[in-house]
């Protein structure tokens, strides 16, 4: 009999991008991280696409495969739980708009300037002492939140029922040929583009998407190859992909300090990127971007930087906000600037006050690397990172700070 598997598929999907916006949101509304105005444009253009996916989904449960089965002598328990499924797709319809709403309140534009409105996360308290989950901005993450969990739990219940009722009706009941026909009637008229639903249904399970194209001939695969990069692209800036591979580590350095203070305190000091900037020489400016005030993952920053009589200036990424534990930032690789550096503070309680680490990491290209050793870069930068973290002691324990000594280096 018919091969359920595409029918499988589909779910998979729908699982896996129902519980990346639960998760997603939560992360917002916990604080845990920021989302500025272009990511949020962007995830709602990934979202709507999947759920997109997901509605025709269900007209083509109810308008074709739920008629089928019911011709199929189903005993009456059986026919019920149809009826219930059908329920369902008018409940999650309901939350499905909800979501679309919340999703384009968020990533809309803010009153009548034409620009889109940054979310700022609930939770932890900004550099500038302000909340930073205030008016529409807040409760439109909360109300994210709340939806994509409403959605998410609700439809794990339904695929879980419908898996057990309708995948053995498929099985046991509809011939393969029937199936390809219905399959057939379905397409038509969908409203989904093969070049986001080819790589999203390869992402949620791999082998299931294997099969499936396997009986579907050879253009499958190449559309798939076509799309997969472009689809990954999208994805990454839908969700702030984070550990984006930026390359082999290739040049690494670190130094290390007590410091008479308690961690907490330590690492709102190193967190506080705008206010680091002032123990260097070289990043002499930082400001936190997309509406962002403080430290969370996924939460932006530029630095502006000044050496020899250059200058320039690099975005950078929190990828690590646990306080009193670790704070990390990685400047973000761009066409002009393709080498990234993972700057890391470690905190460690110890004697009554901090053993601090700092760390780096740079993924450089070749370019890159070739002046940072010519320059002597390599060797001093370990060396500027102790100064710095003896500055930011002297700081925080009001030591007076060796004036003639030379000014650390920390960049971005």
């Amino acid at each position: 009999m018919a091969n359920p598997n595409a029918y499988l598929l589909m779910h998979d999907g729908i699982r896996l991008e129902l519980r990346r916006i639960a998760d997603f949101a939560a992360s917002l509304a916990a604080g845990r991280r920021v989302a500025g105005p272009a990511q949020l444009t962007a995830l709602r253009a990934h979202v709507d696409e999947a759920l997109d996916a997901l509605h025709h989904h269900h007209v083509a449960e109810d308008d074709h495969l739920w008629p089928l089965l019911r011709q199929r002598g189903l005993g009456s328990g059986d026919l019920d739980t149809l009826d219930a499924l059908s329920a369902d797709h008018d409940r999650l319809d309901l939350l499905i708009q909800r979501l679309r709403a919340t999703l384009a309140d968020l990533a809309g534009p803010a009153e009548s300037t034409g620009r889109a409105r940054p979310n700022r996360p609930a939770g932890p308290t900004g550099n500038d002492g302000n909340n930073g989950n205030d008016g529409n901005d807040g409760s439109s993450v909360s109300a994210l939140a709340a939806v994509t969990a409403s959605l998410h739990n609700l439809m794990a219940e339904h695929l879980a029922t419908e898996e057990a009722l309708v995948v053995p009706a498929i099985e046991d009941r509809v011939s393969d040929d029937e199936l390809t026909q219905l399959e057939k009637r379905v397409s038509r008229g969908a409203k989904m583009r093969l070049s986001f639903v080819l790589p999203w249904l390869a992402a949620a399970n791999p082998q299931r998407a294997a099969d499936v194209a396997a009986g579907l001939g050879p253009v499958l695969p190449l559309l798939l190859a076509a799309s997969r990069s472009g689809y990954q692209r999208r994805l990454a800036t839908a969700y702030g992909d984070l550990v984006v591979d930026p390359g082999p580590v290739l040049l690494r350095g670190s130094a290390e300090i007590f410091v008479p203070a308690p961690t907490d305190q330590v690492y709102a000091a190193v967190a506080d990127v705008v206010g680091m900037a002032h123990h260097s020489p070289e990043c002499y400016r930082c400001v936190w971007l997309d509406g962002a005030s403080g430290p969370a993952v996924g939460a932006r920053f530029r630095g502006w930087n000044r050496s020899r009589g250059m200058r320039w200036s690099r975005e950078c990424e929190v990828v690590t906000a646990e306080p009193g534990r670790e704070f990390a930032y990685r400047t973000r690789r761009t066409r002009s600037k393709p080498d990234s550096t993972l700057w890391r503070f470690q905190l460690r309680a110890h004697d009554g006050g901090t053993h601090l680490t700092q760390t780096f990491e740079l993924s450089p290209s070749a370019l890159v690397l070739r002046f940072e050793r010519l320059s002597g870069r390599d060797v001093s930068t370990p060396v500027a990172m102790r100064q710095t973290l003896e500055r930011l002691r002297d700081e925080l324990t009001h030591l007076p700070a060796d004036v003639d000594a030379a000014r650390p280096m920390i960049g971005v």
